[in-house]
């Protein structure tokens, strides 16, 4: 008792109360932005305990159209063991992620209460209460697929600090330094951010004179094993056979543009982005792209990245000589954890983003606490005057960080807030464009008939901007379609965009919305053929079964009808629906016999089916 008392002591519940302050708001959320990918009903996490063998075999972001991508197991692992224990719970989702946001803050401040051990021991407090309210994190803390960063950022400070803790113990406990090298490997199993600790964690270490060299190559020697362990898991887990992912050019042009001096001002603008977003982070966003991040020329971004490289340098040289080892501390995992996010060695999708400032957010509030205790001497500020200012800090980020966490209470609320930002952005276009005609077509809204209309209108209007800012944006252009056809019933303005999309990427779904849209403009060769090349793309694709058999029986063509339905049954289709056209073709057909036979079989896949149990009756 007295042990958990003297952990909660008074640094630690005033770390506790400030992100109760600053996230408490979260717990009324529902569930926003990409979390479908790790959880909600539908997700495989929703089956608990018996989902995760599945979970560690399968990559962490699966699509309809094969594609497959990323391995991050431990997060989803994390969803399935709380929906085993509480459910699917949006809530209590919710409640987790500020869990681990507070247990990733008191991790932190065992570790730099142990790296900054002989100076002032306040400098690793106020350091953690800096992280802890800096409103760049509201993007991870409100957002529930964001939970791979929180526990990536756990599983590196426990790292960290067994480590620290293995060289300062005088036998040198091998235990810690297996625990250590455990960490750093779920870690990797979580995302990929931890890459720059396998560098911060042994030369902070060195450098602070607790690890010898032989220390420090022990430690790189057992982060690169645990990497390779991470690719061995994924090569072994993993299904080989998968499509990769496909970009488009207003996420990022440096998938498609190599010249050097893309590269150079994509690197500028970036880092002068993070620099700016985690010290004054006035407008945040779920996603930037080129609309907003340039590849080709400088932005204000980029001349404050292009002051800073050589402020940042000499600053890390400087200390390093100098002996300064906490401002060192918080300039090498600044420059450290940003390198990854700098589009220099390799793209990132979208450019920027808020989530990837949370690690090297670390340094800054580290370099701000060094600073600060440095030359509070010369600045000869009062202790009232600089409470005043600190408490003007503290509640200038609680309003930012507040009324961010309600933009993200829900996807359209998120969408919303951010394409009025930014209203030149394709993807926020086309996710708001498909927000309003979902939340249009959504039964359990209790909207008027005219309310419903009004909302796919405006609907079409931000899928028509999103094409117009970006014409070959396959996303976009689908839905676009799929709202003409559907919901407004103009065939013909459908197709250009139709006729874009498949030469982009033809899906078996396309290609039924150009069957459509051939039939319903009395061209039903060609409704015919676009038909066959759904079941060429996917013979398991009963809409275009469907279609085909109905305008075969229409026009009285019954032989093309078992032609096509006997097809389907050597391919392996087993569907109600083939069984009960044939029954139905045959009866049309005054055979009875044959049509009492299909429909028969069709009762073996399902004896509770009306139309066959019926026909078989009136036929018998």
């Amino acid at each position: 008792m007295n042990k958990l008392k003297a952990y909660f002591n008074k640094e630690r519940l005033i770390i506790f109360m400030s992100v109760l302050l600053f996230y408490g708001n979260i717990l009324k959320n529902d569930y926003s932005l990409d979390d479908s990918i790790v959880t909600e009903k539908d997700n495989i996490t929703s089956k608990g305990f018996r989902a995760i063998p599945k979970l560690l075999k399968s990559y962490y972001l699966e699509r309809a159209d094969n594609m497959k991508f990323e391995y991050r197991p431990i997060v989803k692992i994390s969803f399935a063991i709380e929906h085993q224990f509480f459910g699917v719970n949006v809530i209590i989702s919710h409640f987790f992620n500020l869990l681990l946001y507070i247990i990733g803050l008191y991790v932190l401040f065992s570790v730099l209460k142990l790296l900054f051990s002989n100076y002032s021991p306040h400098i690793a407090f106020y350091s953690v209460l800096l992280f802890a309210i800096m409103p760049i994190h509201s993007e991870v803390v409100a957002s529930l697929k964001n939970r791979d960063i929180l526990i990536c950022f756990i599983l590196c400070m426990l790292s960290f600090k067994y480590y620290l803790i293995f060289l300062v113990n005088d036998q040198k406990k091998w235990k810690f330094l297996l625990f250590s090298s455990v960490s750093f490997y779920f870690a990797f199993l979580t995302k990929f951010d931890v890459l720059p600790f396998i560098a911060i964690i042994p030369i902070l270490a060195y450098i602070k004179k607790s690890a010898k060299i032989k220390h420090v190559i022990l430690f790189f020697g057992l982060a690169a094993l645990t990497a390779v362990l991470f690719k061995l898991t994924k090569y072994t887990l993993l299904e080989k056979d998968v499509t990769k992912r496909v970009f488009n050019y207003f996420e990022n042009p440096l998938f498609f543009e190599k010249g050097i001096s893309y590269k150079l001002i994509a690197l500028c603008n970036s880092l002068g982005f993070y620099i700016q977003q985690s010290i004054f982070p006035i407008k945040q966003c779920s996603y930037y792209g080129i609309e907003t991040i340039s590849v080709s020329k400088l932005q204000f971004q980029g001349i404050i990245g292009i002051i800073s490289i050589p402020l940042l340098s000499i600053g890390i040289i400087k200390t390093f000589l100098k002996k300064d080892f906490v401002i060192f501390s918080g300039l090498f995992i600044y420059c450290a954890s940003v390198s990854i996010y700098l589009n220099f060695v390799i793209p990132v999708v979208g450019i920027v983003a808020d989530r990837f400032a949370f690690f090297n957010s670390l340094g800054i509030a580290i370099l701000f606490i060094g600073l600060y205790e440095k030359y509070k001497q010369k600045i000869n500020i009062s202790e009232m005057n600089l409470k005043i200012l600190g408490g003007a800090i503290f509640i200038f980020f609680a309003v930012i960080t507040i009324n961010r966490n309600c933009d993200w209470k829900n996807l359209n609320t998120l969408t919303t807030a951010d394409v009025n930002k930014f209203d030149k952005n394709v993807f926020l276009n086309y996710k708001q464009g498909l927000n309003l005609a979902t939340e249009s077509l959504d039964k359990n809204n209790k909207l008027t008939n005219v309310e419903r209309k009004n909302k796919l209108i405006e609907a079409r209007k931000y899928l028509e901007k999103s094409i117009t800012l970006y014409s070959n944006y396959p996303s976009s252009l689908s839905y676009l379609s799929y709202v003409l056809i559907y919901y407004f019933n103009e065939f013909g303005a459908a197709i250009p965009y139709l006729n874009k999309a498949i030469s982009l990427k033809p899906t078996t779904e396309l290609f039924f919305y150009k069957a459509i849209c051939m039939r319903e403009t009395k061209q039903k060769d060609s409704s015919e053929f676009y038909l066959k090349k759904c079941l060429a793309l996917d013979v398991n694709y009963l809409n275009a079964y469907n279609l085909l058999m109905y305008d075969y029986n229409e026009s009285g063509q019954f032989e093309k009808t078992i032609a096509l339905c006997n097809n389907a049954i050597n391919a392996g289709v087993n569907a109600i629906e083939i069984y009960n056209t044939l029954g139905k073709t045959y009866w049309q057909m005054k055979n009875n016999v044959e049509a009492v036979k299909y429909y028969k079989k069709a009762l073996e896949i399902n004896p509770s089916n009306e139309e066959a149990l019926a026909m078989v009756k009136k036929l018998q």
